[in-house]
């Protein structure tokens, strides 16, 4: 969140600051975990899961990493967003709360305008990593889904190409397969300064479609997934709520929310469902605990949908 024209908050600061640890500690999570050497072993408090040395944190390098659930990672920020389905404000403000800080830090730097990029990129349809999420080779083409091995961004990931609302191509977004920079990083790296608060993706493809009724997500694989069974879908890209998505989606009659079944996405999901039922018809599904839509096989996601579209 900008606080005005060149101020951005300074992240930086606040995870050198605050450590992995100290979240822990403040949450009482921390009585549950055992340091050993550099890092700290302990059940996974995103998932909430049991396995003892599921969830790792290297002290020094102030990150973390599931093994089992989750199956990611990330710094203090990505804990404290998935532990409570925090804006990046919000986090800001709870991190700073638990430092010496008495003010938000921030930086001041030149206002960055996003890039376009409207060139398509060669990629490759059949890669296993889409097989596995079920997702055919023609629905990636369709999508312009695939592993691109080429030079630059989105080299060595799964690349997917990003529309506005209006459905212009702006660029790619990438879903990384090397799993050292997924615990650095995060599965998934966006173009920058991308205005992601204007996105809904796949909107575009359903702009006139007659079906006023629509499926919400998170991710793009989902999306894919469900419009192999020809149902209308849409993701938010993560799991918060922009004015513009908000306005999108309160002009539908109804709208299904199936975000993922970790622990943040529930909570996520009762966030959207306070959000817009003043607005339109909504429904949650809820799904098993650690699971995505696109982990469901099409009999499982037909069952669980289908019945808000009769």
């Amino acid at each position: 969140m900008q606080t005005n024209n060149s101020a951005f908050l300074n992240f930086t600061k606040l995870k050198r600051l605050v450590s992995i640890a100290s979240v822990l500690e403040n949450k009482g999570l921390l009585s549950q975990f055992r340091k050993q050497g550099d890092q700290l072993f302990g059940p996974c408090p995103v998932h909430r899961g049991d396995n003892p040395n599921a969830f790792v944190v290297s002290l020094s390098k102030n990150l973390y990493h599931c093994f089992t659930g989750c199956n990611g990672g990330g710094d203090v920020i990505d804990l404290v967003q998935r532990l409570d389905g925090k804006s990046f404000h919000q986090t800001a403000i709870y991190l700073a709360s638990l430092s010496s800080c008495t003010k938000i830090p921030v930086c001041f730097s030149p206002k960055k305008k996003f890039v376009k990029f409207t060139k398509r990129l060669p990629l490759d349809h059949t890669v296993k990593f889409l097989q596995l999420k079920k997702i055919l080779p023609a629905t990636a083409r369709k999508f312009e889904a695939g592993a691109y091995s080429g030079q630059g961004f989105p080299a060595d990931s799964i690349g997917v190409r990003l529309h506005d609302l209006c459905g212009n191509p702006i660029g790619y977004a990438a879903r990384h397969l090397n799993n050292t920079i997924i615990q650095r990083y995060g599965k998934w790296k966006f173009p920058p300064c991308l205005p992601k608060n204007e996105i809904l993706y796949n909107y575009h493809r359903l702009r006139q479609s007659k079906q006023n009724a629509l499926v919400v997500v998170e991710d793009a694989w989902s999306v894919m997934r469900l419009a192999q069974l020809n149902i209308p879908t849409v993701a938010l890209l993560g799991i918060h709520l922009a004015d513009t998505q908000k306005k999108l989606l309160t002009g539908k009659d109804k709208i299904v929310l199936m975000l993922d079944g970790d622990h943040a996405g529930k909570k996520a999901a009762g966030n959207l469902l306070a959000i817009l039922e003043p607005f339109t018809q909504v429904h949650q599904i809820s799904l098993p605990s650690g699971l995505d839509p696109d982990d469901l096989s099409d009999t499982e996601l037909i069952a669980v949908v289908s019945p808000f579209f009769s």
